[in-house]
């Protein structure tokens, strides 16, 4: 039997295999097959990473900007030798089309290109006499160890829409992987521990699922927690920190409306239609979800928007030709099905139906095709 890699946290500058004998399975959504294991790694785990980041925090913070920030000019350098490396990890775990991962890459140097700029970022401000005999200063200061709590479906740029930045501005940091793509970040980690040099403790990775995020938003010592995911979870996620007095940033999901008025030019405008109701497999928060035709517009939007979903060739995100990937595991698979069975149970007129898509070469994939409701 072939065996699979196990992913391993990277804590205080060393790559250390979970205590845990709770492992989740990686699965590779355009083959079915399980490429990889994960720790649910423990509260205990999670303390050390918190110890290491706090024991690196007072001589990072004093670090001067201007030098943290050559660690992210570096970083940048080293991500674009390895762009097409972690792009393809990247489709191989979480499906979406190699275009897209590229894309996402993209995305997330340019974060770290933009938090060079620490000279702004972190300058304060100041003015006299806003009152009779008083004056007033603003400085912006680091405050300790920061947290990610990431999603699967962004498994690249969304925890380099917050790392960079407290990294940049003298905080320490721990970033927690989403456990069904916990290979892109082991990737980049380890780019960043053979050829970045960052002080021992200055940026930790724990792989693992509800019981890490728990201990990270219970934590005394970590001073703020970033998330993007479900609105459940981020609702969690807000009042949890909020209990403990926690800064944090909470994004959950969106239910998107898209809408075509009566003189749109629907030719230029159906590919950007396409993209956004089914780029990255819908699994992204800016999806479009509703297709609302305004005035007279209606038959021939219905008519082109069919015509061109129906049009899209899915298949694996690493077929330079694949327009569609598949969703991200078998269990979301199934929720998908679930819900188009509930539109029609509840009366709705299904006019492109991606039910029982076959993608050749690829029958245990979790693949579902394009699909429409109407009325």
């Amino acid at each position: 039997m072939m065996t699979v890699p196990v992913m391993k946290n990277y804590i205080n500058g060393e790559w250390i295999s979970s205590e845990s004998s709770t492992m989740g399975d990686v699965w590779c959504p355009a083959t079915g097959e399980k490429i990889a294991e994960v720790p649910y790694s423990t509260a205990a785990e999670v303390g050390k990473a918190v110890e290491a980041a706090k024991a690196a925090f007072p001589e990072w913070r004093h670090t001067p900007p201007l030098t943290r920030s050559r660690y992210l000019f570096q970083l940048k350098e080293i991500l674009e030798e390895s762009f097409e490396d972690v792009a393809r990890v990247l489709v191989r775990e979480e499906g979406k089309t190699i275009d897209e991962s590229r894309g996402e890459v993209r995305r997330m140097i340019e974060n770290v290109e933009h938090a060079t700029g620490v000279t702004t970022i972190m300058t304060g401000y100041s003015m006299e006499d806003i009152a009779d005999d008083i004056d007033c200063n603003a400085e912006r200061m680091p405050l300790g160890v920061f947290g990610c709590v990431a999603p699967f479906n962004f498994p690249a740029m969304v925890p380099y829409w917050f790392m960079p930045y407290a990294l940049v501005t003298g905080n320490t940091y721990i970033i927690k992987p989403s456990e069904q793509v916990p290979m892109t970040q082991t990737r980049i980690f380890e780019i960043i521990d053979e050829e970045l040099n960052l002080p021992e403790g200055v940026l930790n990775m724990v792989h693992g699922s509800r019981d890490v995020v728990n201990a990270m938003l219970d934590h005394p010592d970590i001073e703020g927690i970033s998330f993007v995911g479900s609105t459940p979870t981020a609702k969690y996620i807000y009042e949890r920190c909020g209990a403990t007095g926690k800064r944090v940033q909470a994004l959950g999901g969106a239910k998107n409306c898209v809408v075509v008025m009566p003189d749109a030019d629907l030719d230029q405008g159906m590919p950007s239609l396409i993209t956004s109701f089914y780029g990255c497999a819908g699994e992204r928060c800016l999806s479009g979800a509703i297709l609302v035709a305004v005035g007279d517009v209606y038959d021939e939007l219905k008519e082109k928007f069919v015509a061109a979903a129906k049009g899209l060739r899915v298949g694996d995100g690493l077929d330079a030709m694949t327009q569609m990937g598949p969703v991200i595991s078998a269990a979301h698979k199934e929720r998908v099905l679930g819900y188009i069975e509930k539109g029609l149970a509840e009366g709705a007129k299904l006019i492109l139906d991606g039910r029982r898509i076959q993608v050749e070469g690829y029958p245990n994939g979790f693949f579902v095709g394009p699909t429409v409701f109407d009325e």
